[in-house]
């Protein structure tokens, strides 16, 4: 007579289920990726949020330095604006910078450029600071403090536009400074680029020069 087993049918096929669940590895991509994967996820958004800012910033240096240009040879204090203006005002400058512009020169040639402020950048968010200082110095190029009401809204940037200077403003040194309010937020695993209010981050892009000798446009008596 056959020997019956001792262990009953239903261990058996417990035992036998187990062993399979066990050896079936056809899950365990999805398991890890669960795991890790809102991390990883997390850390790209993160590189995403921080690149996008140095992208902007590197924007911002490129369009200061062609607008320092401007100052520099004497062009937007000189020239004659398609508007009539002698000279650019603020406005005059600042529209240069996000959407170029066209006149005459000192030397009655007409001119054309394009705009300075790359697309990826909306000129409702540029603030425009030129000023002239005595010499060249650190404190010189501090950002501005934007001051906000109790909304979020800008009431004072501590910016201004002055870039004359007695005679033919040889030698004056200017600091122009392009500050941009770079709309972010607060992104993943804590990361934080706000440092003003409706979740903005300042970006400053600042150029110090010393003017070269230019003349004054012929309906102006000092530039």
């Amino acid at each position: 007579m056959a020997k019956r087993s001792s262990i009953p049918l239903g261990v058996k096929r417990f035992r036998r289920i187990g062993s399979e669940l066990v050896g079936n590895r056809s899950g365990i991509a999805t398991v890890e990726f669960s795991i890790v994967g809102p991390a990883f996820l997390a850390l790209l958004l993160a590189i995403l949020y921080t690149a996008l800012i140095f992208l902007a910033q590197q924007m911002l240096e490129t369009a200061a330095q062609s607008a320092g240009r401007l100052l520099l040879t004497g062009s937007a204090q000189t020239a004659l604006m398609s508007n009539g203006d002698v000279g650019m005002s603020a406005s005059d400058f600042k529209n240069a910078i996000c959407n170029g512009a066209s006149g005459v020169d000192a030397t009655g040639q007409p001119f054309s450029f394009p705009k300075l402020l790359p697309p990826m950048l909306t000129c409702s968010r540029l603030t425009v600071n030129v000023s002239t200082a005595n010499a060249y110095n650190v404190s010189n190029a501090n950002a501005p403090t934007f001051r906000y009401d109790s909304h979020g809204n800008v009431t004072s940037t501590n910016t201004g536009y002055n870039s004359q200077g007695g005679g033919s403003g040889q030698n004056k040194i200017l600091v122009l400074q392009l500050i941009y309010l770079w709309p972010t937020g607060v992104g993943p695993l804590g990361l934080n680029l706000v440092n003003q209010p409706n979740s903005a981050r300042m970006l400053v892009a600042t150029s110090v020069f010393t003017t070269e000798a230019y003349a004054c446009n012929s309906a102006q008596t000092s530039c």
